[in-house]
């Protein structure tokens, strides 16, 4: 497995990033469920509504391309993208041209609204030349952890991160949770002010001006920091044995995220996942960031969907391509997943930023 995966942010992060893109690109689309099924012009949707966060919908539709089965998918720019909260209350979603999502193989459908805890959401997406689409999901509640431990030790001769938690839970409750890390790239920008005006120090004018006029009271640069909206993805390891990605190999494997079933415990349980700490600081200031850890609990759908592309990535290569399983999603009438969560999150600062 490759140690880090680059992705965009776009919605947050179209299920914690693009990747599960994967199941539906490539040699994925041509196994089971989907095995014999035209899928031309379906309508595919990739999101995850996690409690707090504004709403991102990603809208795309399936495109066959030639005979041998193989689908790439392009933009649908003319649905209408309406999310129901369960009291009755509807939003309709804008479709967002945002530089911040270009290059994404979907469209991104925003709103300003934010969902709440223990709350159930339905989505319909309908395009005049694709037809409708509908799905239904529930945010979990918040995620209550404890007695939090963070110290750097060598795992199999790597430096880790390894964060320790007690995760609390209603006794009883069956909820799911899922563990990641990733980098978020920042990027650096220098200005100055002169004459009351804003100067950009990035471009080839403003330096210029600014070694003409740096002499003068109150000249000087001033710097800011904000996220490129781009990340990487970093991989994870655990040495607790009731994780379900022991169901996927040995322990000892790296992971793109820890998926932790509610049933093992009742009321607590206290665990620990390692983070590879490889990429925590550059020297490049294109891939400086921080580290964000997050430990979310999903709905049900979307915990399987997860855990189905985390079992696929690593069935690649020891597995016949004709046994390898495509996920299936609760999108009705198309294709994908709409899932919901509530997470805790963590953030470090490694690199200096500046």
């Amino acid at each position: 497995m490759n140690p880090i995966v680059p992705y965009h942010k776009n919605n947050y992060l179209l299920l914690a990033g693009i990747l599960c893109w994967a199941f539906l690109t490539g040699t994925a689309c041509r196994k089971d469920p989907y095995q014999g099924q035209a899928l031309n012009n379906e309508l595919v949707v990739l999101a995850e509504i996690t409690a707090g966060d504004s709403l991102k919908i990603p809208v795309s539709k399936s495109i066959q391309v030639g005979n041998g089965g193989i689908i790439s998918f392009e933009e649908v720019n003319s649905a209408s993208v309406k999310i129901a909260r369960q009291d009755g209350r509807t939003w309709t979603l804008k479709l967002n041209t945002s530089p911040n999502f270009a290059g994404n193989p979907a469209s991104i459908y925003t709103g300003p609204q934010r969902p709440h805890y223990n709350t159930t959401y339905t989505l319909q997406v309908q395009d005049p030349l694709s037809g409708t689409v509908t799905s239904q999901t529930t945010i979990p509640p918040p995620v209550r952890v404890t007695r939090i431990d963070t110290g750097m030790e060598l795992y199999h001769g790597s430096p880790m991160l390894r964060l320790r938690f007690t995760l609390l839970d209603s006794p009883g409750a069956t909820h799911y949770f899922v563990f990641e890390a990733m980098k978020e790239l920042m990027k650096t920008t220098h200005y100055f002010y002169w004459k009351e005006v804003r100067y950009s120090y990035e471009t080839t004018e403003g330096k210029n001006l600014y070694d003409q006029v740096k002499s003068n009271p109150g000249v000087k640069l001033f710097c800011d920091t904000s996220s490129s909206n781009s990340f990487l993805r970093l991989n994870v390891f655990t040495d607790d044995p009731n994780v379900d990605n022991a169901q996927v190999s040995s322990l000892d494997s790296p992971f793109r995220r820890i998926f932790l079933p509610g049933r093992i415990f009742n009321g607590a349980y206290t665990s620990s996942v390692l983070i590879d700490s490889k990429y925590f600081i550059s020297d490049d200031p294109s891939s400086r960031g921080r580290v964000r850890l997050r430990l979310k609990s999903v709905s049900p759908e979307l915990y399987n969907y997860l855990f189905w592309y985390e079992k696929y990535k690593s069935d690649i290569g020891s597995v016949p391509p004709g046994q390898l399983y495509s996920p299936p999603g609760n999108i009705q009438n198309g294709l994908g997943i709409f899932g919901g969560s509530s997470r805790h999150e963590w953030i470090y600062y490694f690199d200096t930023l500046h």
